[in-house]
C-alpha cells in the first residue's frame, strides 16, 4: 500500500504531536500502517473518507485512495472501563451501519418508484390539453421532487450521526 499524505496533514503532526517536520511524513506512513480501520464515513463536507485510530491518533484517508488528509489526537480513555465502552461504541457502530444500510436500500428503491411516477406525471402533462390536469401533473412533480430530497436528507443525518460514532469509536480504541 503506497501512502501519501497531504500537507495539511503534516501540519498537524508538527502542531499536535510535535513531530519534527523533516520526519513528519514518515512518521505518518509509519503509524498509519499501525492504525486499525474504524470505518467508512462521510466529511461535514460530504466527501466520503475512511477513519484508521491507533495509539491517540485518528486517521482520516480518501475513500478511493490511501491519501492521508488529516490526523488529530483522539481523547484518553481510562484503563479500567475501556474494555466496557470499547464493547458499547462497537455495538453502536455495528447499529448505525446497519440503519445507514437499510436506509439507504429502502431509499433508493422509493427513489426508484418516485421516478417512475414523475416520468408518468411528465407523460400525462405533455400529451393532455386539460390545463386542470397540467397544473395537476405540476404539483404532483413538485411534491415527488421535495419527497426525493427528504430522502437524501434522511441519509446525509444518518451519515452524519455515524460519523460522530465512529469519531467515538477512535477515540476509545486506540
Amino acid at each position: 500500500m503506497k501512502i501519501s499524505v497531504s500537507a495539511h496533514a503534516i501540519d498537524e503532526a508538527v502542531k499536535d504531536f510535535r513531530v519534527n517536520r523533516k520526519v513528519a511524513e514518515e512518521w505518518i506512513r509509519s503509524n498509519l500502517r499501525k492504525a486499525r480501520f474504524i470505518a467508512n464515513i462521510v466529511s461535514e463536507e460530504g466527501r466520503p473518507s475512511r477513519l484508521f485510530a491507533k495509539n491517540h491518533i485518528t486517521f482520516i484517508l480518501e475513500e478511493d485512495t490511501d491519501t492521508v488528509i488529516t490526523l488529530y489526537p483522539s481523547d484518553y480513555t481510562a484503563a479500567s472501563i475501556r474494555t466496557k465502552v470499547e464493547n458499547v461504541v462497537n455495538r453502536e457502530l455495528r447499529k448505525i451501519e446497519r440503519k445507514e444500510s437499510a436506509t439507504v436500500k429502502r431509499n433508493q428503491l422509493s427513489r426508484l418508484e418516485l421516478n417512475v411516477e414523475r416520468a408518468a406525471c411528465l407523460l400525462r402533462a405533455e400529451k393532455t390539453r386539460s390545463q386542470s390536469v397540467k397544473l395537476a401533473m405540476q404539483a404532483r412533480i413538485a411534491a415527488i421532487d421535495e419527497y426525493l430530497t427528504q430522502l437524501n436528507e434522511d441519509i446525509e443525518k444518518i451519515r452524519h450521526e455515524k460519523r460522530k460514532i465512529a469519531k467515538a469509536v477512535a477515540a476509545y480504541i486506540v
